[in-house]
Formats: C-alpha cells, structure tokens, sequence
C-alpha cells in the first residue's frame, strides 16, 4: 500500500500516563490493532475488537467499520451546487477520534499512517504498546483487563510484566488456559478447542510424530539433528590400514 509510510507521517504518540484520560473519553474510539487470539485473553476496558486472523485484514475492517468514502451523488439540472453539497455532507461519515494500541507500539505505526490516508485527522497510538503501560502504570490505576499474549517462552504477561497463566498450543501457536486444556479436544503438542476442527487426520498424525521425536530425543529429528554425521565405517578402515602401513614401514627401516 504505498498510501502508508510511517516514516513520513503516523498518528500522535500518547504516554501510558496519559492513556487513560484518552481512552476514557466518551468521543474517542479505542481499537486493537492485534489479532482475534491476542484479543482473546485480555483488551483495555471498551476497545473495540476488529476480530482479525491477520493484520493484512485491517484495512478491509476499517473500510466496512466506517465507510469513509464519498458515495456518488447525482444531481439534477435544476439542482444547485449548495445543494449537491449538503447532500455529499450527509453522505459523509465524519471520521472519529480513533486511539489505537498493540503490543509494542510496532503494528500502531503502519495502522496509524493508514488511518491517516483514509482522511483521520485525530489518530492517537499508545508509546511503547501494551507491555509499556503494564510495566509503568500501577495495576490498582489500571483499564487493562486480562493478560498480554507475548511472542515468547512467557505466552503471556501481567500486570508488572510478571509471567501469565496462560500456555502454548504447538499445534496453532495460540495462548491456552488451564480450562481449555481440560477440553478433549486438547492434545499436547497437537490440538487445542481453536485449532482441531481445522486440522486434518493427516495434519494430527504428523504433529504426533513430530511430538513423539521430542519426547524420545529432546529434540524434533532425532538425536543427530544439527550434528556432523559420523565417520563411515570405510573410513574407519581407510584409516587403519595407513596407521598398520606406517609402523610396517617403521619395522622395516629399523626405526
């Protein structure tokens, strides 16, 4: 989308401080730039949640959310340009104050700058992200709820950047709670209740292997994986034979 560059321009940055005054103003609409399994586990409080499965559908969202684009408006003859005008204006949806936030604050700076292009004039992002705000603002002041799913061996965070309670589905790589994995859709290493009905007889079968291999080996491979291999058994003997040839030389010559 060459319309988006957040090198020449992207929304206004707002501390964590500040954050809560903004979002909690009833004129401003506070999305979540992250995605449906982000969401999932913990949002700010009234933020709306654009559902994706991929970031490359937030531009889609944000057409069908507010349809900011000039309709086509026919005028007749007899019409007037005031009149034509008034109507284009009502045909408008005025664009809203929008503050958005994710993670780290990366993913804001491409969805601010497309805001931007699509005529926002007031488009905030929270510095830092997330994980800015859990660190620096006391839970007891906090408008966050839930956890932060983290793209590590944490999963997830709180409050503090203590780790969560959430873990991973190898399957999908998506957060599972405790009461997910009490589901009997949950497999270890294969599916979770958000991954098995998409996942094929086939798709399971490998997982098993694959987790199979790391249970028996510790890692997924075998035990020689990202190992020289070793010397072949002709080589062995290659190498013999000139140490026997050698001392045979050396007997010889009387050494």
């Amino acid at each position: 989308m060459p319309s988006v560059s957040p090198n020449e321009r992207v929304g206004k940055y707002v501390s964590p401080n500040e954050w809560n005054s903004l979002i909690s103003d009833p004129d401003t609409v506070v999305i979540d730039v992250r995605n449906d399994y982000e969401t999932r586990i913990g949002k700010f409080k009234g933020a709306v949640d654009p559902r994706t499965t991929a970031f490359r559908e937030f531009p889609y969202w944000v057409d069908d959310e507010f349809q900011l684009s000039l309709p086509d408006v026919e005028v007749e003859c007899r019409g007037s340009s005031d009149e034509a005008e008034k109507q284009s204006e009502e045909g408008r949806k005025s664009p809203p104050r929008v503050a958005m936030y994710c993670t780290g604050g990366i993913r804001c700076e491409k969805a601010s700058s497309f805001l931007l292009s699509k005529g926002f004039k007031e488009v905030y992002h929270l510095k830092g992200g997330i994980l800015k705000y859990l660190e620096e603002v006391p839970k007891t002041e906090s408008l966050w709820e839930g956890e932060c799913f983290v793209f590590d061996k944490r999963v997830s965070v709180k409050h503090g950047l203590v780790p969560g309670n959430f873990k991973l589905c190898y399957g999908c790589k998506k957060p599972v709670s405790d009461a997910d994995m009490e589901s009997p859709e949950w497999e270890y290493g294969v599916s979770c209740p958000y991954c098995y009905a998409t996942k094929s007889e086939e798709e399971k079968e490998r997982a098993r292997a694959r987790q199979r291999q790391f249970e028996a080996w510790g890692v997924i491979g075998g035990p020689d994986k990202g190992r020289r291999p070793p010397k072949t058994t002709d080589a062995n003997n290659r190498g013999g034979s000139q140490l026997a040839k050698k001392d045979q030389d050396s007997v010889s010559s009387g050494a």
